[in-house]
């Protein structure tokens, strides 16, 4: 005999809440292993499609892991269904904000684009952070503007960039 309609809802927001309380445990980067931790004002939905479990937030959202601090409008986190390996988060905003402290760097790095695209390379197991549309990113020794900006967190070093670009060095100690 199937229960009453009305007892399926209590059960399918126990599963849905343990699902959401759990995923922040579940977000790990692959090279350090540390916790991305998440925060949103507004909507979250869970999915699966094409073997992987999507995560959707909207509504002032900020994202953290070790050093880096990321702000926007709205987010989509992407990772594996069988092994729940981060894979990417994607952030949109008006901007979306950059931040990335060093212990070794009197100032920190912090950038903005419109879109910005934060995964792990799986060659190099770098950091990389990728800036779509009107990208900018200042740190103590170089500030770009261009089109688009490819960032390698852990060197501190733009990668790539798609122009229009201009910017500016800062005359380092020894130089």
């Amino acid at each position: 005999m199937l229960p009453p309609n009305n007892s399926l809802a209590p059960t399918l927001l126990h599963s849905i809440l343990s699902a959401v309380v759990m995923l922040p445990g579940m977000l790990m980067a692959a090279q350090s292993q540390s916790p991305v931790n998440w925060s949103a004002d507004g909507e979250l939905l869970i999915t699966i499609e094409n073997n992987r479990r999507i995560l959707r937030m909207r509504d002032n959202v900020r994202i953290s892991q070790n050093s880096i601090d990321i702000s926007g409008n709205s987010a989509i986190f992407e990772y594996t269904l069988d092994t729940q390996e981060l894979l990417r988060v994607t952030v949109l905003g008006t901007p979306v904000r950059y931040t990335q402290a060093s212990e070794s760097r009197a100032k920190p790095v912090t950038g903005k684009s419109d879109t910005l695209i934060f995964y792990e390379d799986e060659l190099t197991a770098d950091t990389i952070v990728e800036m779509i549309g009107n990208a900018f990113i200042k740190s103590p020794s170089s500030s770009m503007n261009c089109a688009s900006i490819i960032y390698v967190a852990e060197r501190d070093l733009v990668r790539e960039a798609m122009g229009p670009c201009q910017g500016a060095l800062t005359r380092q100690n020894g130089m």
